[in-house]
């Protein structure tokens, strides 16, 4: 189809030119219209144009196309015919199209029909010298012009050859590139360990399939609901966001094997050990980050000094029982003298025994969760509001936190946390776009510290409020509408506030919103949550 194009384009490309020349010949001077051979040149080029379109050039072979260029140089000759006209000049279509697309030879053979041409139809007049000298002038430029258009045709055909094999080759690199590209990230992705790569703007350019599990992300990088938070030790208060993982790599500070706690969003505590690497780049800072989950091994550790512990334990009251007898042996005087050597060495034996046991259970003695410490009650609200910023954010709602700047409470800064992630996550789901949430802290009448976490949500029906804190018991308007849940975060959230002395209570009205209230002594709380 291409090569077809090709021909049709030559063609008319060299009937258009008769044609405009056909106009103003008509115009300016119509007697030429009456020389015969110019007529019969006319309606060659027609013919030939006809032809063109006509046949099916993709079913012949290569050759046959010559027979194009060469028609419509006998109709060029024929139109030389006519006195005072350079038509001459129009071989250049029939030269060029030969040395564009056939061999120097089929070039000669074109230009040596076109001599005869002109020896045969153009006008002679004038004197023998200067008829000769035209002759040869016009062979020896269409040659020229055939042989040059021969040879830049073959430099550019030689040049599109070396650009294809140049592309293919590009081509073939490339896709060996991201081949190569895929089986790393595809032996990435099946590491156990998380990687991420990080800019030093906080932007993640890259991660793996461990990464994205462990931290809620979706492939692109962006945060998806997740409930994952770092902690700096189990249990213990939550990181800030310019100091979690990713800010402190993106910051540029080096991490050699630190040890993260991560509270995952299935409810799971996860020991992760953190190093950074910088890597090379001239434009920006950008950090490897390589995260190692290590709960396993910790928690085979805590198994087998707990393995340890009962095991020394239990050896330690029948060795008690053997040293005992032994001694009550060795108190007797009717034993004999080798009796009495051996029942020593099985005195010395056990007592070493029981040296051991004891260091055993000492080493593996279990460290009692610590008291209740002084707990600033706006910070825990701030970091979890600040975990729910791109939620809401992204939902177009509105989170507030007001009130007292300070409110230091006795408690575990960690079941605190998850009580106001459970209340905020709460008011987040039920709340609709370009609605808002207040979190307020103050002081309630008897002196207690309070916390109000207000929402404009659908709210929760008056026959529906006695049963929130049952196990599993989910709101009809909930439930119809689709929204996850469990049905356990209120009751969770109520044991909590209870183990530290606290109090919860919950007002709502359909359509209008829901207050939940927090109430907590701002005394020292004896009691060790368990």
């Amino acid at each position: 189809m291409i090569r077809t194009v090709s021909i049709w384009r030559w063609q008319l490309v060299f009937t258009g030119s008769i044609v405009a020349i056909v106009v103003m010949i008509t115009a300016f001077t119509p007697q030429t219209l009456t020389i015969p051979l110019f007529i019969a040149g006319l309606a060659l080029v027609v013919f030939t144009t006809l032809l063109t379109l006509a046949v099916p050039w993709r079913r012949l072979p290569r050759t046959a196309v010559v027979t194009l260029p060469l028609l419509d140089a006998l109709a060029v000759g024929l139109t030389t015919s006519a006195p005072d006209l350079r038509l001459g000049l129009l071989w250049v279509f029939p030269v060029t199209w030969l040395a564009t697309y056939f061999s120097m030879p089929w070039v000669l053979g074109g230009v040596a029909f076109i001599s005869a041409c002109l020896v045969a139809f153009a006008e002679h007049t004038g004197e023998p010298a200067e008829v000769l000298l035209r002759v040869l002038t016009v062979i020896i430029t269409l040659s020229f012009l055939g042989v040059t258009v021969r040879v830049g045709s073959q430099r550019s055909r030689a040049a599109r050859r070396l650009l294809e094999r140049r592309s293919d080759q590009v081509n073939r690199a490339a896709e060996r590139a991201q081949t190569n590209q895929q089986r790393v990230t595809q032996i990435i992705d099946a590491l156990g360990v998380a990687l991420v790569v990080v800019a030093g703007d906080g932007r993640i350019l890259q991660m793996n399939d461990a990464y994205r599990a462990l931290y809620g992300r979706d492939r692109f990088g962006a945060a998806v609901p997740s409930a994952a938070v770092e902690y700096d030790q189990r249990r213990g208060a939550a990181v800030p966001p310019d100091l979690t993982t990713l800010a402190r790599a993106a910051a540029g500070e080096k991490l050699d094997d630190e040890r993260v706690w991560l509270f995952d969003s299935n409810g799971q505590w996860r020991a992760l050990q953190v190093s950074t690497q910088t890597m090379a780049s001239e434009d920006e800072h950008i950090a490897l980050v390589i995260i190692d989950d290590v709960t396993t091994v910790l928690d085979a550790a805590e198994e087998r000094r707990t393995l340890a512990a009962i095991v020394s334990h239990e050896l330690r009251n029948p060795l008690t029982a053997i040293i005992g007898h032994v001694d009550l042996l060795l108190e007797r005087d009717d034993l004999p003298t080798r009796v009495t050597a051996q029942l020593e060495v099985i005195a010395n034996a056990g007592e070493r025994m029981e040296d051991l046991v004891a260091s055993t259970l000492e080493s593996t003695k279990h460290v009692p969760d610590e008291p209740f410490e002084p707990v600033d009650l706006r910070q825990v609200v701030e970091a979890s509001a600040a975990s729910f910023a791109p939620l809401i954010s992204s939902s177009r709602k509105e989170l507030e936190v007001s009130g007292a700047e300070s409110m230091v409470i006795y408690g575990d800064a960690f079941r605190l946390r998850q009580v106001i992630d459970n209340l905020l996550s709460n008011a987040v789901k039920y709340t609709p776009a370009e609605g808002r949430i207040t979190a307020e802290l103050g002081s309630a009448p008897d002196g207690q510290a309070e916390l109000s976490i207000r929402d404009t949500g659908t709210g929760i029906a008056a026959d529906e409020l006695p049963r929130l804190f049952e196990p599993y018991f989910r709101t009809e308007r909930a439930v119809l509408a689709g929204v996850a849940g469990t049905g356990l975060g209120m009751g969770i959230a109520r044991d909590i506030v209870e183990a530290h002395e606290g109090s919860i209570s919950v007002d709502s009205t359909l359509g209008a919103g829901t207050i939940v209230t927090l109430r907590f002594p701002q005394r020292r709380v004896k009691e060790v949550l368990a």
